[in-house]
């Protein structure tokens, strides 16, 4: 033995190390697996298999035989072999149903699938069920479906299962045909086999097919068998009927599906990353052509900015061509298309070269740009081959006259075929992952939504192109928030820094916005010298490569290793004059995200859901009475996304309306629609099953042409959205739908928004001229029917496109005048905004002005006066000043303002039918204190003034997108927008939902707050559904799914029947004091310096105590510290002196902090700078007499008080209750007392801000009874224990407690005991009814309503809390409201308040006031005499 390990060959070990290798065996079976789809991911593949399952040497020998005899005869020997490998190789036995031949078979035959559409049938041929009895003995075809776990199709000889086939008029594959047959039985996995290729088809109801074809010509070799296994591995008998449902393939399946926000995050930095390197190579192409003597992009006027947006657009059709190539929507399998125009095949093409010739071969040939640009001109153009007949597509995206330098001029620019292959490649395999986890994924266009694209586009909006004017290098860091410096710059930080650890934070702290380009740590171990003499060889070819200039490469090589790599794997070396890519100015301040496809669709539908019947969902809840709408009706609905981006919730109304239409013409009885919804239902349709449907295409551009319609600030956008709504509806035997008319660029903030405003001649119209006005509409009504005619142009061909853009342009250049007018009223309002700091006169030496508008209507009515030419000068002086005004405090860096006119760009929107049925999106977001440097101060003050109404206050930019929304609305009109969750909080809320809510405007559905559901962000978001048109008798409205009895707050909490104020209570005073105010942590010491202090001299007892803080409160067992404080109390600095060493520490560490305080903010601090700024003589007082008392951390999530020993200083992060009974403690514990916190303070961050006067004060406490006690003296007791058996604090105790998933014994002892608790304090005020199930208890008060308590595990705004239900919480704080009213107004009838606050709602006083006030139990000047003792000794059974 010992021989024959010590000769064994390192030849051997290789191979046996290879064969462990289980990511090696993993990539090399996908490698020669054609995969189509989202499939297993790597991460996931290496933890169910380590390794894949063995073939053991007796089955390969089986195998090899079985392969053989097939081989012999494909055609007789297939029954056999396809029989062997599912029945033996499997392991699938008894559990397989297998179809002899033709022959009928009962068990199979009822699960065959007629497909009428088509005039045909889908028979499954072998099933995989749940071993037991035989298939045919169920009773029914749904029955049996319920135990198949795989369905089967045997496809004739060579028939390949993701081809099309010839069998019949049905253009779909063997693969798709058995993808509708298993989403029909909902059994989500089949297989399709010739023989040779085996089809595993993934079909998830609702999802994207998945196909996965393992080549089985090679199985009897040994070449394979890594793919063998991996088959055997995933369709094995042990995999479907021996685990758990997550460790399943299906379950696997779904695993790495989750995982797909990482392929679009990748995908968007890869499509990135290569926009980068087309402009780095346009740059490079344009240096050799001026080497030619060309004049150079320069000197023709062609901007940075300009080839940026070229080389997106160049990104932006490559990503099309392959998403419509993969799905079938262009000819991939035509063979001269394949050759000569193919985008996936170039690159397939391309990269053999490569491997052949090595890729520096590629950078002196340029052919396969001139096939990509072939390619885009004959999407655009068409093509008329006899072997390949191509539509004219058209599509300004296309359009080869946007850049004509770039794809017009003879000879084109020669980008080299090394960029095109890393441009192809880049949307073709995704790296996912960082280190030992990455991994290459081959990127499936059929598993990608059309949103995921949209996304993908839509990142490239965050940035531009510009021109460097000095060396400047890409410096490495997080994908999308890489920084580009100049050189000198890294050379001057070098110079200043001693080491490479304070050149790393040098580095660092510069380029730490929005992110640094690493920790310290990592950029200080990359500035480290290079190991060897053949590292730095190395980094000196690269950077040679790169910079083409050795004198630059030497300033280059000490920051080689923090200049991150380009696609082609050089650094990123940018030449002064190159031009490169970097972050805009344009939407770095505001938060664009991915939005998942779901939850686009979820807003669309329920704000689309009540437009498409005539009683619907606002009328009624009983569905059966909806009536639905005709397809006419639906077809009038007007439909508009104001912020569109790429167009995420334009693409989800197009398939909702479309979905709705194709009911409606099946209703009607349209043979094309009837025989598509007889063949599934509707909302389970996928991509490559449905969407390719003549009936869905054709729904869709009804939709499109009829009922979208689209805004945004960035015209990069608009040909995003086109192009996304392009790709839900391309006939692949037709033009692209005409867009242009529907979707803008513009300002959607900013502009006139009604015919009030342009009639007016205002912003603020108060009056306007008869005449002006009626010239004016008509107009408009002009405008309306030129544009109506537009939609009327019937036709699908180039020759109708032609007529409706020139028909767009004549209305355009009838409204320019229109528009030149609103133009001068948005230059007004900016420039009106701005004139307290920009100097405004009237031409030839006039008066300054500082209100803008009467000038702009004089100038207005001037233009539009009969006669008035283009070319005039009162026509080109109104220009020039619009153009001015409209510039008003424009930030250097910022876009150019256009406006967006809203009547008179779609004015059949607002002239026929008021303004729009819905508004959708998901509209940007910058923070209030953002928004004066983002886009200047008079835009700030335009938004305050024109949107607002002029309410102030900090509010977040997407606040002035929904007044905008709702101004844009007619008065049925509904909204479905996302936002940031402050919507709902703070001015963001006051300047949007309040003023909305008093307007009339009804949030009918809402989510508070929810986790972004991608990674994408970290963020909270909160959507919100509104109607203009008030909701039926019994129609409810939905708050984070659950129906709420009062409606739903602008707070976005469930309405109540009681109003929100609550006012501070004379008798809930003295009790609740926050903490002493110290100012600095001079006065602290260590609790072992305090006691040796003491220990020296017993005199420092009297003033060195226990420092208390918050933290020690929740994360403390004990609640316990280990940190002191010196405490003069109130004593004069004479007596302070006769302590010296604490009076030394506090004259050395605090009297210095204290003399740099402001004056006027800290009056008399100088005065007592050896006392604490708030010392709470009034706490002291109130707890001494007491060995404990009752204390609360001021900022916490848990707001769980504790009894805590007296004889400390409570610092000003606790409140501090002086109090020690037990009842109090259970009363501060209940689920009352939280969710009263809730309602009456304020949060930050997370964390909830507990104010006396707000919360403790304002509440009317129960008696404090019997009960409550015992509760209260358990939880004490049993608490404390958990906590010291653990050996955890307060906030991971309560964190176990809300955690559904823990069930240790005693957490749920806690849970109970709350519980207890909250019933103890429920029945304390005598609420008896909310205690009693069966409902028969009569409620005390008959305004009380009676829910249920619903203990339970709940989602809430705060987290997931055991807590009461969501009803129970809204009526208790009603009750606690009427409470506070009720006491506040016997208090003030008392006389108790010198100045009381007036409340229109205010009860009149109680019985019990007016016989206090009878028997004359006052004091002078209202002082309270003996009626109230701070509740905490009322007798029991009494609230009052």
């Amino acid at each position: 033995m010992s021989r024959r390990r010590t000769t064994t060959s390192k030849g051997l070990a290789a191979a046996r190390a290879k064969a462990l290798d289980g990511r090696g065996q993993h990539q090399r079976w996908l490698d020669l697996t054609e995969v189509s789809g989202p499939f297993l991911t790597m991460p996931v593949l290496l933890e169910a298999w380590p390794q894949l399952d063995a073939v053991e040497k007796e089955e390969r020998a089986r195998l090899r035989a079985r392969h053989a005899d097939w081989q012999a005869d494909t055609t007789a020997g297939r029954g056999e072999w396809v029989a062997y490998i599912l029945r033996t190789l499997l392991g699938w036995g008894d559990a397989l149903t297998l179809r002899q031949g033709e022959d009928d078979d009962l068990a199979l035959d009822r699960l065959t699938l007629p497909v009428p559409e088509h005039d045909t049938r889908v028979r499954p041929d072998f099933a995989l069920a749940e071993p037991g009895a035989p298939l045919g003995a169920e009773p029914d075809a749904e029955s049996a479906a319920k135990r198949v776990r795989l369905l089967g199709l045997l496809l004739p000889n060579g028939t390949s299962p993701t081809a099309r086939t010839g069998w019949d008029d049905w253009a779909a594959t063997p693969a798709d045909r058995l993808a509708r047959l298993c989403r029909h039985h909902g059994v989500p996995l089949g297989l399709a086999t010739d023989g040779r290729w085996w089809c595993l088809v993934w079909a998830p109801v609702g999802g994207v097919t998945t196909t996965a074809v393992f080549d089985a010509i090679e199985w009897g070799g040994t070449a394979e068998r890594d793919v063998v296994r991996a088959f055997r591995s995933l369709l094995s008998r042990q995999r479907f009927f021996s685990y758990d449902e997550p460790e399943t393939l299906v379950g696997l399946l779904k695993k790495s599906l989750d995982a797909g926000d990482d392929v679009t995050e990748a995908l968007g930095v890869q499509v990135r990353q290569a926009v980068e390197l087309l402009v780095d190579a346009i740059g490079r192409a344009d240096a050799r052509a001026m080497e030619r003597g060309a004049p150079g992009l320069r000197a023709e006027g062609v901007s940075a900015g300009e080839v940026y947006r070229a080389a997106v657009a160049v990104m932006m059709r490559v990503v099309f061509l392959l998403f419509a190539e993969e799905r079938g929507l262009l000819p991939a399998d035509n063979p001269v298309y394949a050759q000569s125009y193919s985008a996936r095949f170039l690159r397939d093409e391309l990269k053999k070269r490569a491997d052949a010739e090595g890729e520096d071969a590629l950078d002196h040939t340029t052919s396969a740009w001139h096939r990509l640009i072939a390619l885009f001109h004959a999407v655009h153009g068409g093509v008329d081959h006899p072997e390949l007949h191509l539509p004219a597509y058209d599509g300004s995206i296309f359009d080869p006259r946007v850049y004509p330098w770039l794809e017009e001029r003879s000879p084109l620019l020669p980008i080299d075929d090394r960029t095109v292959l890393h441009m192809l490649q880049s949307v073709q395999e995704v790296h996912v992952g960082t280190g030992r986890q990455r991994e290459v994924r081959t990127l499936s266009f059929r598993a990608l939504d059309v949103e995921q694209i949209g996304y993908v586009y839509e990142g490239l909006l965050s940035y531009g192109g510009e021109r460097a004017v000095e060396p400047m290098v890409g410096l490495i860091g997080p994908g999308g928030s890489e920084h580009e410096v100049p050189l000198r710059e890294l050379e001057a930080l070098a110079a200043q820094s001693k080491d490479v650890r304070a050149l790393a934070k040098k580095i660092h702290t510069k380029w730490k916005e929005p992110k640094p380009p690493a920790s310290e740590a990592a950029l200080a171990k990359a500035l480290a010298p290079f190991k060897d003499a053949g590292e730095a060889e190395e980094a000196r070819r690269l950077l040679q490569a790169a910079s083409r200039d050795a004198a630059l490469t030497d300033r280059l090589m000490p920051f080689f290793r923090i200049i991150r790599r380009d696609l082609r794997g050089l650094p990123v070396v940018i030449h002064s004059g190159a031009l490169f890519v970097t972050e805009s100015a344009l939407r770095k301040n505001t938060g664009t995200h991915y939005t998942p496809r779901f939850l686009a669709e979820e807003v669309v539908r329920h704000a689309l859901e009540p437009l498409v019947y005539e009683v619907g969902p606002l009328q009624t809840a009983d569905e059966g009475e909806w009536v639905p709408k005709s397809a006419d009706r639906i077809l009038e609905l007007k439909v508009a996304d104001i912020a569109m981006g790429s167009a995420a919730f334009l693409v989800a109304a197009c398939r909702y309306l479309a979905d709705r239409l194709i009911e409606a013409w099946a209703r009607k009885g349209d043979e094309r629609a009837v025989a598509y919804r007889a063949g599934r239902a509707v909302d389970a349709v996928t991509a490559v099953d449905a969407e390719l449907d003549p009936v869905v295409i054709e729904a869709r551009r009804e939709v499109i042409e009829h009922c979208l319609y689209g805004a945004d600030v960035n015209p990069m956008a608009v040909e995003m959205a086109k192009l996304s709504l392009w790709l839900v509806s391309m006939d692949p035997s037709r033009p692209f739908t005409f867009l242009d008319d529907r979707m803008v660029a513009g300002d959607s903030l900013l502009g006139v928004a009604n015919m009030d405003q342009i009639q007016g001649l205002h912003l603020k119209p108060m009056k306007q001229d008869d005449v002006w006005a009626a010239k004016a509409r008509d107009s408009v009504n002009a405008l309306t029917d030129e544009r109506l005619a537009i939609t009327a142009i019937k036709g699908v061909d180039l020759e109708a496109l032609r007529r409706k853009r020139e028909r767009l342009a004549l209305v355009n250049e009838h409204a320019e005048r229109l528009r030149l007018v609103g133009d001068l009223l948005t230059g007004a309002a900016l420039g009106t905004c701005a004139s307290g700091r920009v100097l405004w006169y009237e031409p030839e030496g006039g008066e300054r002005m500082r209100d803008l508008f009467p000038y702009g209507a004089k100038m207005a009515a001037a233009v539009v006066e009969e006669g008035v030419e283009d070319d005039t000068e009162v026509v080109r002086v109104a220009r020039e000043t619009a153009r001015e005004w409209l510039a008003a405090e424009l930030p250097n860096d910022g876009l150019e303002r256009t406006p967006l006119h809203w009547p008179l760009v779609f004015p059949e929107v607002f002239t026929e039918r008021g303004g729009f049925d819905a508004i959708v999106g998901n509209p940007p977001f910058l923070g209030g204190k953002k928004l004066t440097g983002a886009m200047g101060e008079a835009y700030r003050e335009y938004l305050v003034e024109f949107l607002a109404g002029g309410r102030r206050g900090s509010a977040d930019l997407v606040a002035y997108f929904e007044l905008r929304a709702h101004g844009l609305l007619n008065v049925r009109g509904q909204t479905g927008l996302i936002a940031t969750n402050t919507l709902a909080q703070g001015d963001s809320r006051e300047v949007s939902l309040d003023q909305l809510e008093r307007s009339g405007v009804l949030i009918r559905r809402a989510v508070k707050s929810a986790r972004w559901p991608s990674r994408s962000a970290n963020l909270e978001y909160c959507a919100v559904w509104t109607s203009r048109e008030r909701l039926g008798e019994g129609v409810e409205c939905i708050l984070g799914g659950a129906a709420v009895l009062h409606g739903i707050s602008t707070s976005l909490n469930p309405g109540t029947r009681v109003t929100s104020w609550g006012e501070p209570l004379v008798c809930g005073r003295g009790i609740a004091f926050q903490g002493a105010i110290v100012l600095g942590d001079g006065f602290t010491l260590s609790e072992g310096e305090a006691r040796a202090w003491i220990a020296k001299d017993k005199r420092y007892s009297d003033v060195l105590f226990p420092y208390l803080n918050g933290q020690d409160v929740n994360r403390n067992a004990h609640h316990g510290t280990d940190r002191w404080i010196i405490n003069f109390h109130d004593w004069p600095i004479e007596k302070a002196r006769q302590y010296p060493l604490a009076f030394s520490k506090v004259e050395s560490d605090v009297k210095p902090e204290c003399e740099r305080k402001d004056p006027k903010s800290y009056a008399g601090l100088m005065d007592r700078w050896w006392q604490y700024w708030r010392r709470r003589g009034d706490l002291l007082n109130a707890v001494a007499d007491l060995d404990r008392c009752i204390v609360i951390t001021r900022h916490s999530k848990a707001v769980m008080p504790v009894v805590v020993p007296t004889g400390h200083v409570y610092s000003e992060a606790t409140i501090v209750f002086a109090s020690d009974d037990l009842a109090l403690l259970a009363f501060l514990s209940s689920a009352p007392h939280y969710w009263w916190t809730i309602d009456r303070c304020s949060t930050l961050e997370t964390r909830i801000r507990y104010t006396p006067t707000d919360v403790f004060e304002t509440v009317v406490r129960p008696p404090l009874i019997i009960r409550l006690r015992t509760a209260g003296t358990r939880l004490d007791t049993r608490r404390r224990d958990l906590m010291l058996r653990r050996n955890i604090g307060l906030t991971d105790t309560y964190n176990l407690v809300h955690d559904e998933t823990c069930q240790d014994a005693d957490i749920i002892e806690l849970r109970r005991m709350h519980e207890e608790i909250d019933k103890a304090t429920i029945e304390a005020y005598g609420w008896l009814d909310l205690l009693d199930e069966t409902g028969a208890t009569e409620s005390a008060d008959p305004t009380h309503e009676r829910v249920p308590l619903d203990h339970g595990f709940h989602s809430t705004d705060q987290g997931p809390r055991y807590t009461i239900g969501l009803l129970a919480r809204t009526e208790i704080i009603d009750r606690l409201r009427q409470l506070n009213h009720q006491a506040y107004a016997d208090e003030v009838f008392l006389g108790l308040h010198k100045k009381p606050a007036k409340h229109p709602d205010m009860p009149p006083p109680s019985q019990e006031a007016l016989r206090k006030k009878a028997q004359g139990k006052m004091g002078k000047k209202g002082e309270v005499v003996d009626f109230d003792d701070g509740a905490l000794f009322r007798p029991e059974g009494t609230i009052f």
